[in-house]
């Protein structure tokens, strides 16, 4: 009759895996449940092996693996390292001392990639031990899914991290022990170690899945959105960037600078699905710049985000808006879904509510609502829309927001995003992506020399107005490498460094020595920072340049 071993032997023998995670998972509980402790002894992973023939396809590199696997009990690693102390004692050789020591425990299990190469197989199995299993050992040292932390990264080191700011050195020292590519975590360790080697000071969060080695959440701030945060942090918009990736959402928060652009100052990668993602931006934001908590009069929020409340915990002196566009688009959508006629009053009426510039208005228009919209989409205005509208009606609005046009600003914000993005595209290559998008090159590109030009030509003489315009377009189209110092910033244009005081309002290279004008270093800083192209400032050491108003 079989024993009970030798019958685990006969089912565990040639059984079939398609993954290296279904044989971690089954492996978790076969260890379980017969209080055997192994590890992995030897193995071959897919990814470096050399091939004579047609090797693998990719996705099963990435399911397998491994081409070849050799777990042995845990005594055997005992045996071994008692054997390496006593070989070191007497000066013999690791083959010479194995021959005179006891070989340990000899439980065994083997698997190998088959000849298909679609699956892993069992293809010896050794499981008579020759040494009582001590449940009061097992339980101490065994741990769910050892197996998989030998395939990526330790599943102790993730969770020890996550949710918490990382540095360089530990990216550096997560590479360093990275072993394979799995769930992207290399490439976008990769992507990262690249971001802090041009930008030393970015802030970065990482969030893993708990228990797996797989990235949750990425939070990023580079060290010009800090910047940006810290001059402008009057108002923020807050939003989801929908279409950006197929399994990552990105939200932004960005901020209004001195020339009315919407500026990133937050960016945060998280997994779909992923909740309370305001409070988890907003409170790593106030951790990265403490100095916005009391600053900030007024945040803006996407129609969908929800989490009010949290606003109110973590920016006291912030008052809440939804962005007004959206909630009409809300509206208009559910007016349809209830059947209201599309008539060209629908629309209107909506438009005026929202754009209300008293309350008296605001009450006027939702009388003439009522007597022209159905009672069922009345009701669920009344219920829903009605009862906040401080937060999403003109009249109510923040004063330094009331004629932002807040909607049109994000969508330029995420028409920005999206060029040229393909949703495909791996978390890694997001990363890449965004901090592309905040380099002096992209910022520049932003720059509306007609716009500027116009309103220099409209204070000034001819000719300095003449010269001022010029610059404007070599700061368009000039490449240059901007950083802060103590004294103010520098420009690097690959030929030659130019120094600006902090006010930016003086250069030390010859165009604005001997002109006494704004140049293309001055606007290219001030575009990158946020501060005003248009400043009567620029021109206050040349007074001449200024028009005689009789």
């Amino acid at each position: 009759m079989w024993s009970s071993t030798t019958m685990d032997e006969r089912e565990l023998h040639g059984k079939e895996f398609f993954s290296w995670e279904e044989f971690s998972l089954f492996f978790d509980s076969w260890r379980e449940q017969r209080k055997a402790l192994f590890f992995m002894k030897k193995s071959m992973p897919l990814s470096k092996c050399k091939w004579a023939s047609e090797p693998p396809r990719p996705e099963v590199v990435d399911a397998l693996k491994y081409r070849s696997v050799r777990l042995v009990c845990k005594e055997v690693r005992v045996s071994t390292n008692k054997m390496e102390l006593r070989a070191q004692k007497m000066q013999t050789t690791e083959e010479e001392e194995e021959e005179k020591a006891p070989v340990g425990c000899s439980a065994r299990i083997v698997l190998k990639m088959n000849e298909e190469k679609d699956r892993l197989v069992v293809t010896e199995c050794q499981l008579t031990h020759n040494h009582p299993l001590c449940p009061i050992e097992f339980a101490y040292y065994f741990k769910r899914g050892f197996l998989m932390d030998n395939s990526c990264l330790p599943v102790r080191t993730t969770n020890k991290i996550s949710k918490q700011f990382v540095g360089v050195q530990d990216i550096r020292y997560l590479l360093k022990y990275c072993k394979t590519r799995d769930n992207g975590v290399q490439d976008t360790l990769n992507a990262l170690n690249s971001l802090f080697t041009n930008d030393p000071s970015a802030k970065l969060k990482l969030v893993f899945v708990e228990n797996k080695v797989i990235i949750k959440t990425v939070f990023l701030l580079t060290s010009m959105m800090r910047s940006l945060c810290q001059r402008f942090p009057l108002a923020l918009f807050f939003d989801r960037v929908e279409g950006f990736n197929e399994e990552f959402d990105l939200y932004t928060v960005l901020c209004v600078d001195g020339n009315s652009h919407g500026r990133e100052c937050g960016y945060c990668l998280a997994q779909k699905g992923t909740p309370n993602m305001l409070r988890f931006t907003l409170a790593s934001l106030l951790q990265s710049v403490p100095d916005m908590k009391f600053k900030v009069q007024c945040i803006t929020l996407g129609v969908d985000v929800g989490e009010v409340e949290v606003v109110n915990e973590l920016l006291p002196h912030a008052r809440v808006q939804i962005c007004r566009t959206q909630v009409l688009e809300v509206l208009f959508s559910k007016a349809q879904e209830m059947g209201v006629p599309e008539d060209e009053k629908v629309w209107p009426l909506l438009c005026k509510a929202a754009e209300a510039g008293s309350l008296a208005a605001y009450k006027k228009v939702v009388r003439r609502m009522d007597s022209l919209l159905p009672q069922q989409f009345m009701k669920y205005y009344r219920e829903h829309w009605h009862p906040c509208s401080e937060v999403w009606v003109k009249f109510w609005a923040f004063e330094p927001t009331r004629d932002i046009d807040v909607c049109d600003l994000i969508k330029q914000h995420k028409q920005k995003l999206l060029v040229g993005f393909n949703p495909c595209r791996t978390l890694a290559q997001c990363i890449l992506d965004l901090v592309i998008i905040q380099t002096p090159k992209e910022e520049v590109k932003n720059l509306n020399e007609d716009e500027v030009a116009t309103r220099y030509h409209s204070i000034c003489n001819p000719e300095p107005a003449s010269l001022i315009e010029e610059e404007l377009s070599f700061a368009r189209h000039g490449t240059y490498d901007i950083r802060e110092t103590t004294e103010g910033f520098a420009l690097n244009d690959d030929v030659s460094e130019f120094c600006m005081d902090r006010s930016l309002t003086t250069c030390s290279c010859s165009i604005y020595t001997s002109s006494l004008l704004p140049c293309r270093h001055l606007f290219a800083t001030r575009l990158q920072t946020g501060e005003p192209l248009f400043d009567v400032s620029l021109l206050q050491k040349n007074e001449k340049a200024l028009m005689t108003i009789s």
